[in-house]
């Protein structure tokens, strides 16, 4: 595992008032979530053009084609539909069939953001350890918790 830290480069507006798409990149003419959030501050920090992709699914393309990497946050659902009838099922499933080589969990605190970069052992590794299947059958997040941070910090 890799970690990366860095001062947040791009403005941003966050507004509690906009439910469930709290960030702005363009002065309030657009809102994303916290998961498209996550994603445009990674590629910033990684050097790369700061946008949103176009929503492509996770077996056809990657969140940051240039590093075939995905990039997750606080709360994120592995993919939007059921993979399987199991946990096991649904991560095996995902595994088999994603287009990613590299998961980045980004946190930002306080115009900070600290980018944990796995490869697929890592990753599998912390499915199993903070996500579980929901009513829904997807794979889902836990929130981002100390305990999650420190199991980061443990294995870099």
């Amino acid at each position: 595992m890799k970690k990366i830290t860095a001062e947040i480069k791009i403005n941003y507006i966050f507004d509690t008032t906009h439910k469930g798409s709290n960030y702005s990149f363009n002065g309030g003419r657009k809102w994303c979530n916290g998961g498209e959030f996550a994603e445009i501050i990674a590629k910033s920090v990684l050097g790369f053009e700061p946008k949103k992709d176009a929503n492509t699914s996770y077996d056809v393309d990657s969140d940051i084609p240039e590093i075939k990497a995905s990039v997750k946050s606080s709360k994120f659902t592995l993919v939007n539909k059921k993979l399987g009838d199991t946990f096991e099922e649904s991560v095996d499933n995902y595994f088999a069939t994603t287009h990613s080589t590299t998961w980045i969990y980004t946190v930002v605190i306080d115009n900070i953001a600290t980018l944990y970069i796995m490869n697929k052992v890592e990753f599998e590794q912390f499915l199993y350890t903070f996500t579980s299947l929901n009513e829904r059958n997807v794979v889902r997040c836990k929130a981002t918790s100390g305990k999650m941070i420190a199991w980061f910090e443990n294995k870099i």
